[in-house]
């Protein structure tokens, strides 16, 4: 009995001496300097990976350390970083027979420039000759000036170029180095670029018979895998964009070296070998070479075809030191963790351990504070913090956080979660049922029931905050209007309140990721809110990755739950374009328009920021009427911060972008320059 009251009466008293100790320590070692701010998290010590983030917030604080060339800012405009300049050109190259007659083509297009300068009209900036090849160098993207010019010399008839695809089942590049090292007819080849570790495609100029009769038996040399060799198709002239970027003077690292164009190129060219899940990996895919130019100043880079929105590959992409790569080839996150590389970002890494990191403003006579980050922080030493004011912000913020961090903000948004209809389901086709079926979704439900922090999206098909985002609305929910309209199209509801056709019920299958909460409990109750409508919807559930990645190749399910994560990139062709409607295909919805299929390759190929606006209402005019997808739901972590410390921002529809860089860099309110406004080197 004495020990029990012992206990009963000591354990209070443990428990304040406890926070008393507690609070203590945080106080001595989370003394908050005047011009620092503390920062605690749940999460482990980040690596710091810029590439691969794990979290929200180590991609926040890779983001103060590195910086990419160019940037999208908080109101969404593209702005210059590490890079000040960029313009699109393009280049054409074609071959003759011979250097004299390469020589003569040239001469004829220089005799063009004359009085009436038909160069200026075709904007044809350089034209030069080398062995039997012609190289002319234009300033303008479109096609219609270098059709103008090759017109000029068609009847010196330059060679044909033919596109070939090299594929088998095992590695190409030991036999292909071996071929491209001892075959006479290797020079043939002009462009090589390989897609993956099992294929390839060339570019050979001339007759290529000859050549591709010796490659195919060289590459099935000693091995029992047949190499497949398919011609895709020849051209008069190989015709390839190219972006200039032009690094801003005055860029140092954090170890003082300066930052080059080398840089750039040695991350783009890590980068593409990595098989890290970039966003707009697809961009860095069609980059045939990186190069340097200007004595180090400008990067040079030359695409397979045009592909405007290869530039948003360049967008918020950190820049690592080229010695860094070239010491960490094969780089992971242990080489992150143990060696992190220097960056050139407004903060550098002044120490760091398995509980805490420091990062220090490298431009002291700036407005930027010190960041102490503590990781693996408990609950209660989290309590312990904002008791005794000894913490600035707590990330992720919890319900008990609240009461004394008033001040919530919500991260921008990475991804968003929409149902992706099969419209060629035997139900599902009718663009008038998917509208239905949108209208009976009440949003506002989802996000009060479903755990996580959770934004209202809108239907757009791009990501919010971009400058060329529509905002477009959703259907906004009304359950007697979609009931209305599945009555007015012959399935009215039966005394069960099932919607009937003539023959058969308003059924179909939701497949659903089965592994993440929060899309099973979204699953379940969508299918509630579905029943009310009318429809009866089985949810089936895919085990992996993998197996739900089969499934949308081979477009077998009825409607399907995705993660869509967000890219600075206009490029839609590859889920809407109609030649990407068959089973192995991206278009996973089945959607086949050629009006849409023209204006899905027009956005494609259009390099001007200016005119991606226009383009996109064009399209999402067309697209959204069909009602391809439904839009749910984005996806935010949020943090708590001490009362004053951070601007307002809007809790019950994040759209805003609060990051660790509003801190670390104030602006005020007024909205940066939209990207047209910018003094960029933009094509003549």
């Amino acid at each position: 009995m004495i020990l029990t009251r012992t206990l009963i009466l000591g354990f209070p008293l443990l428990v304040a001496a406890l926070a008393w100790w507690a609070a203590a320590v945080s106080k001595r070692s989370h003394e908050r300097p005047k011009d620092g701010l503390v920062v605690m998290l749940a999460q482990n010590a980040p690596a710091l990976n810029p590439f691969l983030p794990a979290t929200e917030a180590e991609r926040q604080i890779a983001d103060l350390v590195h910086e990419p060339l160019l940037r999208i800012d908080e109101h969404g405009a593209l702005q210059p970083a590490l890079a000040d300049l960029w313009r699109w050109t393009q280049e054409v190259t074609c071959w003759f027979a011979d250097a004299a007659t390469a020589k003569q083509a040239l001469e004829r297009l220089q005799a063009q420039i004359g009085e009436r300068n038909r160069w200026s009209e075709w904007h044809l900036d350089a034209a030069q000759a080398v062995e039997n090849e012609l190289r002319l160098s234009f300033t303008e993207t479109a096609a219609a000036g270098a059709q103008q010019a090759l017109e000029v010399i068609a009847d010196l008839r330059p060679q044909l170029a033919a596109f070939w695809r090299i594929e088998r089942e095992t590695p190409l590049r030991e036999a292909w180095d071996k071929f491209m090292a001892t075959s006479s007819q290797a020079k043939q080849i002009r462009r090589v670029w390989f897609d993956g570790t099992n294929a390839c495609e060339i570019v050979v100029a001339g007759s290529s018979q000859r050549l591709i009769d010796d490659l195919r038996a060289s590459l099935d040399a000693g091995t029992a895998q047949r190499t497949s060799l398919t011609l895709r198709g020849e051209v008069g002239a190989l015709v390839e964009p190219v972006l200039d970027l032009d690094i801003r003077p005055g860029q140092f690292w954090h170890d003082g070296k300066p930052v080059t164009a080398e840089d750039a190129r040695a991350t783009f060219e890590f980068l593409r070998v990595s098989d890290w899940p970039l966003p707009n990996r697809d961009a860095l895919r069609h980059i045939q070479s990186l190069e340097t130019q200007n004595d180090g100043a400008r990067l040079h880079v030359t695409f397979r075809r045009r592909y405007g929105p290869a530039l948003g590959a360049f967008a918020d992409m950190p820049i690592l030191p080229a010695a860094w790569l070239r010491e960490h080839p094969q780089a992971r996150e242990v080489d992150f963790l143990k060696q992190p590389p220097p960056g050139a970002g407004g903060h550098r890494i002044a120490s760091r351990d398995a509980r805490s990191l420091i990062l220090m403003p490298v431009n002291r006579d700036k407005e930027a504070p010190r960041f102490l980050f503590s990781f693996a922080v408990s609950p209660l030493m989290t309590q312990i913090g904002m008791r005794t004011r000894t913490v600035d912000l707590v990330w992720p913020a919890s319900a008990a956080d609240h009461a004394q961090l008033t001040q919530l903000r919500f991260t921008p948004p990475r991804q968003r979660l929409v149902v992706l209809w099969n419209t060629r389901h035997d139900i599902l086709k009718n663009p008038r049922f998917r509208a239905a079926l949108a209208q009976a979704t009440d949003i506002g439900e989802l996000i009060r029931v479903v755990p996580g922090r959770l934004g209202h999206a809108d239907a757009s098909l791009f990501a919010p905050g971009l400058w060329f985002s529509t905002r477009a609305p959703r259907i906004p929910y009304g359950l007697e209007k979609a009931r209305q309209i599945l009555a007015d199209e012959g399935w009215p509801r039966d005394v069960e309140g099932m919607a009937r056709g003539v023959d058969r019920e308003f059924r179909f299958t939701l497949l659903v990721p089965a592994k993440d909460v929060l899309h099973r409990r979204t699953a379940e109750l969508l299918a509630q809110q579905w029943r009310k409508l009318g429809a009866v919807v089985a949810l089936e559930y895919a085990p992996d990755a993998s197996t739900l990645a089969q499934r949308l190749r081979e477009h077998r399910f009825d409607a399907v739950l995705l993660d869509q994560r967000f890219e600075v990139s206009w490029d839609q062709l590859p889920w809407w374009h109609s030649a990407q409607a068959s089973p192995g295909g991206t278009n996973f919805c089945g959607i086949a328009d050629p009006q849409i299929d023209l204006q899905l390759e027009a956005l494609a190929t259009e390099f001007d920021p200016i005119r991606v606006p226009e383009r996109v209402r064009a399209l999402e005019s067309q697209l959204l009427p069909l009602h391809p997808l439904l839009t749910l739901f984005t996806t935010h972590d949020e943090a708590a911060t001490v009362p004053g410390l951070a601007d307002e921002t809007a809790t019950e529809n994040p759209t805003g972008a609060w990051t660790l860089r509003h801190l670390a860099m104030p602006t005020k309110h007024t909205p940066a320059k939209p990207v047209i406004d910018l003094k960029l080197r933009l094509p003549e």
